[in-house]
């Protein structure tokens, strides 16, 4: 079996809402340790950090700690690849084990974020988390400025920041960590793009800065949009995307719209591209995880049916990216696998069309039918 490296363990330095320390996105976030409860010397050079290092050192991804890049993996890519590209110079093999020099950071202060969108929850969303009446914590976290002195005293080996939310832009902690990273760093956000851009601080500081990647995150345009993305108005959405066409042009930025291939999106992908188009943008779809039950693989023949029509139309009307090749060709034939549809998934899915329009999204009830004809039968 071929021998698997990965730089992040050594390279990486990854904190999500709660504190948990990972050292890439991917990583299991109950492994290692959190900020409440331990320092980041404690944790990034524990026994646990230690025996991860030691498995990969070896040419063996963890099975725990590494388990979503290994199943990534089984379809293409995975995070594992965008941190090795980072750092093409580093040989895990023959790395120290108690070695720690993040080159990527990505931390994720607390889950402020202005929108319920309907495939998210509470976990990353402190609307989502008011609208179910969760408690939830925002503001600056107590370990806050010993995780920016630690980027700080690092900052000569920082190469990537990765800006995540909540909505990153509606973090004022991201002020300062900009400030403590190099000049030269490359930052990287995936942002709702809801957000005053004229007031914006942080959007403010981004223009301050020539080597940033804007993944703007719908899949929608229009009613749709807003139906999905439960809070948005696409006028605004649609007025920051043009804004940010502006950076590319003068500023040097790049990116593109950052979509999720999901029930709401499989029928209208070509509506999508021909906006994409028009503002002159790329496509990066993703591969929707969760909640299972808005995944069209999983929705019987019929969804199978209409949704690889609709694949099959945007593959003759556009002239495709690698990846969007890439990407649809894996959709087509993973749906050649055999899947087991049960009605208990379809009962999910309507339940939480029922939950959207009657319980948290109000104004939206009835709209799905409307919005979607084509899969109207998935809400009777």
């Amino acid at each position: 079996m071929e021998k698997q490296y990965c730089a992040a363990p050594w390279r990486g330095l990854h904190i999500n809402f709660r504190g948990d320390v990972k050292t890439c996105c991917a990583g299991d976030p109950n492994l290692l340790g959190d900020l409440n409860h331990h320092t980041m010397a404690d944790i990034l050079h524990g026994e646990k950090m230690r025996e991860i290092r030691i498995s990969i050192k070896n040419g063996k991804l963890h099975p725990e700690y590494c388990h979503n890049c290994i199943q990534a993996e089984r379809y293409g890519r995975s995070e594992r690849n965008w941190h090795n590209d980072v750092n093409p110079d580093f040989d895990a093999s023959l790395a120290d084990l108690d070695d720690h020099r993040p080159s990527i950071i990505d931390v994720r202060w607390n889950i402020t974020c202005n929108l319920s969108c309907n495939y998210c929850g509470p976990y990353c969303s402190s609307k989502w988390a008011a609208l179910m009446g969760e408690k939830y914590v925002n503001g600056a976290r107590p370990y806050y400025n010993s995780v920016c002195d630690y980027i700080n005293f690092n900052r000569s080996h920082v190469r990537e920041v990765a800006l995540v939310g909540g909505e990153p832009l509606l973090l004022p902690e991201n002020e300062t960590l900009l400030e403590v990273i190099p000049d030269d760093a490359i930052v990287t956000l995936i942002t709702n793009m809801n957000v005053d851009f004229d007031s914006n601080t942080i959007v403010a500081k981004l223009k301050g800065k020539n080597r940033v990647g804007w993944s703007m995150s719908f899949d929608n345009v229009s009613d749709r949009f807003e139906y999905v993305r439960s809070g948005g108005a696409w006028s605004l959405t649609d007025r920051n995307v043009r804004t940010v066409v502006g950076f590319m042009k003068d500023l040097g930025h790049w990116g593109g719209i950052h979509a999720v291939y999901n029930l709401y999106s499989a029928t209208h992908l070509c509506e999508l591209r021909r906006y994409a188009n028009e503002v002159g943008v790329n496509i990066l779809w993703q591969t929707l995880y969760q909640p299972d039950y808005l995944d069209p693989m999983l929705l019987g023949t019929k969804v199978r049916d209409l949704c690889l029509e609709k694949i099959h139309q945007y593959q003759r009307e556009f002239d495709l990216t690698d990846s969007e090749k890439d990407f649809f060709e894996n959709v087509v034939n993973r749906w050649k696998e055999n899947r087991l549809v049960s009605d208990q998934q379809i009962s999910r899915l309507r339940q939480h069309i029922q939950d959207i329009e009657t319980k948290y999204h109000r104004r939206d009830l009835g709209r799905f039918s409307k919005l979607w004809p084509e899969l109207a039968f998935l809400s009777e």
